[in-house]
């Protein structure tokens, strides 16, 4: 009798925690931004607004959709998602949402199901302080019919994205990518790890040419990790390719 009991508390113990982790787990954002004393957080299941002392203004569901990821154009108050489906790695849609008065609103939902989203950031390719959107896809191009990483870069205009850059391929093949002002002359580079012919991956700098990227450094080689976040900046050479 008493070890039936022990094994019913040991059960309720591993079964509370078990819950009360994953609810810890789910509420853990997937960004937060902090704009004019509001904060708003990007879940996977939701829009989040709260004000400076963490009480909540807004929830936006996205039901039947998932977020795979999103950023925040504060000039305009809007928040551009990826939606997708639970248990895909990559999404279906872009997203478009306003947050003013205390309130999501839904501007629009791209019909576009081809692109298979995966990373979206904010960047300014041009260094003239209009912001484009970045947005990395998988899919076959015209002259290169197979399935792979791109990177896509859209203006921003009268509330809509219009394509600006619709990039093929890179110099390598490339599995994440960030934007960074790695040679510190007020401009930001296009930053993406790549595989290298012999399977190990390294960071590679392009700058913004006007009609697309060209590769203009080799921050690390043979690496073996898997994002830039795992990369530290501090320290490196700019080594420029001659």
């Amino acid at each position: 009798m008493m070890l039936k009991k022990l094994i019913y508390i040991i059960f309720t113990v591993f079964g509370f925690l078990f819950i009360a982790f994953g609810c810890s787990q789910a509420k853990i954002p997937i960004k937060t931004f902090d704009h004019d004393q509001i904060f708003i957080n990007i879940y996977h299941d939701s829009l989040e607004m709260a004000d400076n002392n963490n009480v909540l203004i807004d929830r936006y569901l996205m039901e039947p959709w998932i977020i795979v990821d999103g950023c925040l154009y504060s000039d305009e108050k809007v928040v551009f998602v990826i939606l997708g489906r639970e248990g895909e790695i990559r999404g279906e849609r872009l997203a478009c949402y306003k947050y003013e008065g205390g309130k999501f609103q839904e501007k629009w939902i791209d019909n576009n199901r081809q692109l298979n989203p995966w990373k979206i950031l904010m960047c300014d390719v041009e260094g003239d302080g209009r912001p484009e959107v970045a947005v990395g896809v998988w899919k076959k191009a015209q002259f290169h019919p197979v399935f792979d990483n791109r990177l896509f870069i859209y203006a921003w205009e009268k509330g809509m994205i219009f394509p600006k850059w619709l990039g093929s391929r890179l110099s390598s093949p490339f599995l994440d990518f960030n934007f960074w002002d790695s040679n510190h002359d007020g401009l930001t580079e296009l930053i993406a790890l790549e595989y290298q012919k012999d399977g190990l991956k390294r960071i590679m700098a392009y700058e913004w040419t006007g009609f697309g990227f060209r590769g203009i450094a080799i921050l690390g080689k043979n690496l073996l990790i898997n994002s830039i976040a795992e990369f530290c900046f501090e320290g490196r050479d700019f080594n420029e390719i001659q």
